[in-house]
């Protein structure tokens, strides 16, 4: 999975990757679920990436602590464009 890719969960939902992060050895987007017509809507999401021998799969993630440290994780890539 990479930045700017749309992906579809089992429950049908798509949802454009918007920024990645690792914690703790896994990757995780911060994503936004798009509508149908596939524009992004006003809700957000983190998914997780899992690997498995049969393929890569996207699990949604409701941890406020693993949203908190992505949140930092992505300040700091972006910071030189919040101090402009």
């Amino acid at each position: 999975m990479k930045v700017d890719t749309v992906v579809t969960l089992a429950d049908g939902k798509k949802y454009l990757l918007l920024l990645q992060g690792e914690f703790m050895g896994d990757e995780y987007f911060l994503s936004v679920l798009l509508n149908d017509m596939d524009e992004p809507t006003n809700e957000y999401a983190v998914l997780k990436q899992v690997i498995r021998l049969d393929g890569v799969y996207t699990q949604r993630i409701k941890n406020p602590i693993i949203l908190s440290e992505l949140l930092d994780d992505y300040k700091a890539q972006y910071k030189s464009e919040y101090d402009k």
